[in-house]
C-alpha cells in the first residue's frame, strides 16, 4: 500500500506543477476513495506532501527569475496565508461536531459542485478583465476565499485558482498555474501552522509522509524539466484532462459515502 500512495502522491504533484493545480487536488480525493485513513489525516498528509512539493516549484520559478505580476500576485499569497488559517478553523469545527464520514462527504460534494463550475469556465471562457486602482485590495480578497476553500477542502485549491486568475485577472494558462502554486504555498504553510499552534501533529498518523514528500519532491522536479516543453495549449489539454479524473473520483466518493 505504501507504494501506491508513493506512486499517487508522484503523478498528482507531477501533473499538479505542471498545470498549477497543485497535487492536493489529486491526493485528497484519491486517499479518500483507497486509504482507511480518517478525513483529518488525509487533510495533514495532503497539506504537507502539497506544501512540499509548491516550494520547490515556486523556489525553482523565483531562481530562474521568472516575472509575476508582484501587485497581484503578493496581495493573493498573502491572502491565501489569511485564508488558509479560516479555512483549518472551519474543518476543525465541522470535524468536532459531525463524524468524520459526513465531513468527507461535505469535502467531496462541494468540491464536485466547484469542478462543475469549472468545466463550465472551461468551455465558455468568459474573462472580467478587472484594471482597477483597487488590484491589490482584491488580489487579496481573491487570496483570502482560495485559501479558505484550498485549506477547508484539504486540496491545495488548483483549479479554483487557475480559474480564477484566469477570469478575473486573464492571466495566461502557464502564468495563472504559477500563480496558482504561490497561492498554494502560502495557504498549505499557513494550514500547517494553525495545525502546530493548536493540535499539533501527535494525534494523526503521518508514517506514510516521509515517501509522500520525497515523491512529491521529485515528481515537481519532473514536471520542472517538462515545463520547458509544454505549450499554454498543452498545459490547457492535461488540466482538463485532470479535471475529468477529479470529477470522476469525487463522483464515485460521493456515491460510497451515500451508500
Amino acid at each position: 500500500m505504501r507504494f501506491l500512495y508513493i506512486i499517487v502522491a508522484f503523478i498528482a504533484t507531477l501533473a499538479g506543477t505542471l498545470t498549477g493545480l497543485g497535487g492536493g487536488v489529486i491526493i485528497k480525493p484519491v486517499m479518500d476513495m483507497i486509504s482507511n485513513y480518517p478525513v483529518d489525516t488525509i487533510g495533514v498528509i495532503s497539506s504537507i506532501t502539497v506544501f512540499s512539493m509548491s516550494l520547490v516549484s515556486v523556489t525553482k520559478h523565483l531562481r530562474k527569475g521568472t516575472r509575476m505580476p508582484l501587485l497581484i500576485v503578493i496581495p493573493i499569497a498573502l491572502g491565501s496565508a489569511v485564508g488558509g488559517i479560516l479555512g483549518q478553523i472551519v474543518l476543525d469545527e465541522l470535524s468536532l461536531y459531525l463524524p468524520m464520514d459526513q465531513v468527507k462527504l461535505i469535502q467531496n460534494s462541494v468540491m464536485l459542485v466547484l469542478l462543475v463550475g469549472v468545466f463550465l469556465y472551461m468551455h465558455y471562457k468568459p474573462t472580467l478583465g478587472y484594471k482597477s486602482k483597487k488590484i491589490v485590495f482584491l488580489s487579496l480578497l481573491v487570496g483570502i476565499s482560495l485559501g479558505v476553500l484550498s485549506s477547508l477542502l484539504g486540496i491545495g485549491g488548483g483549479p479554483f485558482n487557475i480559474v480564477a486568475f484566469l477570469f478575473i485577472f486573464t492571466f495566461d494558462i502557464k502564468m495563472a498555474s504559477i500563480a496558482s502554486l504561490v497561492s498554494i504555498l502560502f495557504s498549505q504553510f499557513a494550514k500547517l501552522i494553525t495545525i502546530t499552534l493548536s493540535t499539533g501533529f501527535a494525534g494523526y498518523n503521518l508514517e506514510i509522509v516521509p515517501y509522500m514528500v520525497f515523491a512529491a519532491i521529485f515528481g515537481a522536479q519532473v514536471a520542472g524539466q517538462l515545463n520547458k516543453h509544454m505549450t499554454a495549449q498543452r498545459v490547457e489539454v492535461l488540466f482538463v484532462v485532470m479535471l475529468w479524473l477529479i470529477t470522476g473520483i469525487s463522483i464515485y466518493n460521493i456515491v460510497v459515502g451515500v451508500i
